[in-house]
């Protein structure tokens, strides 16, 4: 029997919109049962005006240091619980800054023996898409409205994985963070996830069913069913992320991603370990753990 979600892992030790230290995460995690667990805590950004909100206080500098931090503490945690968990290794990435993230990324990953990268996409040219639902406005209405924003973000998110080549393509459909109950990608914009979808497939690369939008109140997981199933066609691999912050969130809403997954037509779900790399697991050995 295995649990396990590979996106996630983030604490107010290393994350400023996180809450909780990394040891309480990890104990956490061990406490609801889980028996793999990564941790992929957010890259450092290189440019002031590509801070989050609250890390002003530590700048640039700052920020590179606590991800030295987190990548201390994070081995350090994996070898310590060594019996009670298999903790693996990771970090979160950004196409920040727009010139030069390929660069930063790939060097972040070089510096590091991690055991695998989380792809993300939060911008479009630098500029927030899920921070607020008045900056997504505002981004869509300069790019020429929701559809254009969407085709922009998918061409972003192919061109990640392309070049990137991540392990895991982290909550495929987030641009449709804010969108009302019911929201489905038109037509038009499906044509640009078949090809995101295809570059996915063509990279190995396996999709993060992440359980936060529905934890959040922002509809069901991501992605939705209507890119689920055409990826479940493709054949391209899921594996479960509960993109947690803190230990309230840990393992919270992945009942949702799992319920997704069966209903998409999938018969087994990828776990990744250290020693063999990614494994499947049957759907029927899989039962949510209650938190």
């Amino acid at each position: 029997m295995v649990w396990f979600s590979y996106h996630g892992g983030h604490s107010g030790e290393f994350c400023a919109h996180a809450k909780s230290t990394l040891e309480e995460v990890v104990d956490t995690a061990i406490a609801r049962g889980f028996t793999h667990y990564g941790l992929s805590e957010h890259c450092p950004r290189y440019r002031p005006q590509d801070l989050y909100p609250g890390e002003e206080h530590l700048g640039i500098d700052g920020l590179a240091a606590a991800f030295d931090a987190y990548v201390k503490r994070a081995f350090d945690l994996r070898d310590a619980r060594t019996g009670d968990i298999e903790l693996l290794v990771g970090f979160e990435t950004e196409t920040l800054p727009p010139q030069g993230w390929l660069e930063a990324m790939t060097g972040l990953r070089d510096a590091y023996p991690f055991d695998y990268i989380v792809g993300s996409v939060h911008d479009i040219c630098g500029r927030w898409l899920d921070y607020s639902p008045e900056d997504k406005d505002a981004l869509a209405a300069d790019l020429g409205g929701p559809e254009a924003l969407q085709i922009a973000y998918f061409d972003a998110v192919t061109t990640m994985v392309e070049t990137l080549r991540p392990d895991i393509v982290a909550h495929l459909d987030l641009v449709r963070k804010y969108e009302p109950a019911g929201f489905w990608f038109s037509a038009r914009v499906m044509r640009t996830i078949d090809n995101t979808l295809e570059a996915i497939r063509a990279s190995g690369g396996i999709l993060d069913v992440n359980c936060a939008p529905f934890r959040n109140g922002f509809g069901p997981v991501y992605p939705l069913p209507q890119v689920l199933e055409r990826a479940r066609a493709m054949d391209i691999r899921v594996t479960l992320g509960d993109d947690s912050h803190g230990v309230q969130t840990v393992g919270v809403g992945l009942d949702q991603s799992l319920a997704a997954i069966v209903a998409a037509g999938y018969e087994s779900v990828s776990y990744l370990t250290r020693a063999d790399g990614w494994r499947q697991a049957p759907l029927e050995t899989l039962v949510p753990r209650r938190t």
